[in-house]
């Protein structure tokens, strides 16, 4: 309520602040402020344009705060592809660590097949991919981060004679039933007929079954052993002992996305994965 100090404010003299004033009122039809030689008010048409402006202010910083959130991959929405067996394993600690650190992302899950993912990815379906060994295929277009590392383990029925083993070679169970997940393209259950085939020996197959799960019991049961990541053996299935492999091989996931044009929520999950040693 002073022309001189808010002329101050604004860096300009007062007789220019007094005519953009005049200027505004003139273009809305109304006095906003009520003028005497001793004092000055704002009309009750200047106290409502007053509060209207303030919250025009606010809802335009929350705006730019927004943009400015998205564009760091502050906030945002992150569709995941991923296979099933991903899911016991770093993906979700990771997750849970970038919704930690970013408040204002989301994500949801898409379980799909590595082929799959991939058709996903170049349709922009979803906006990162995870499987495992990823890094040993041709993926155009597209990059990988690793994400986290696992090994394989076999699994066996308590009562196998190996099962009390500390480890085991590959080799040395050539001569077992297998239980396998199907051997699609670039899926788990092709990458463990290969590991079998660069042992010597190519797996006897006795049940080809879809879901990790079904392998269990029937490992439980007897009917044979399989090939699995060591995270599944963090859970608690009956009848079957996770057995180490010598030598083992991985089953490292990985974080497949775009190399050109990842969001930049994907490109902060990415810099969260990197800077993990």
């Amino acid at each position: 309520m002073n022309f001189t100090q808010a002329a101050l404010r604004l860096n300009i003299s007062q007789p220019p602040l007094s005519k953009h004033i005049k200027e505004l009122e003139s273009q809305l039809g109304v006095a906003l402020f009520r003028r005497t030689t001793r004092s000055m008010a704002l009309t009750l048409a200047g106290r409502t344009l007053f509060r209207n402006v303030e919250m025009l202010l606010d809802q335009a910083g929350h705006a730019l705060n927004q943009v400015q959130q998205l564009g760091r991959g502050e906030a945002g929405h992150m569709v995941v592809g991923i296979v099933g067996t991903s899911v016991w394993g770093g993906l979700i600690p990771a997750l849970k660590r970038f919704a930690g650190q970013t408040a204002n992302v989301t994500w949801a899950l898409n379980e799909l097949t590595p082929s799959q993912q991939i058709t996903a990815l170049q349709k922009r379906h979803i906006d990162i991919g995870v499987w495992r060994e990823a890094r040993e295929q041709a993926l155009p277009g597209l990059a990988c981060q690793l994400l986290a590392r696992e090994n394989i383990a076999v699994v066996l029925p308590l009562d196998h004679p190996l099962a009390q083993a500390e480890s085991l070679p590959l080799a040395a169970l050539q001569h077992d039933k297998f239980m396998v997940l199907p051997p699609h393209e670039a899926s788990l259950g092709l990458y463990l007929h290969n590991l079998c085939l660069q042992q010597g020996f190519k797996p006897d197959i006795a049940y080809q079954v879809n879901e990790p799960q079904t392998l269990m019991a029937l490992v439980a049961e007897g009917y044979g052993i399989t090939l699995l990541p060591d995270s599944y053996g963090r859970i608690p299935w009956p009848g079957v002992r996770f057995c180490p492999l010598q030598q083992a091989p991985s089953a490292d996931l990985y974080a497949i996305y775009h190399a050109e044009s990842a969001t930049p929520v994907v490109q902060a999950f990415l810099e969260m994965l990197r800077a993990v040693p």
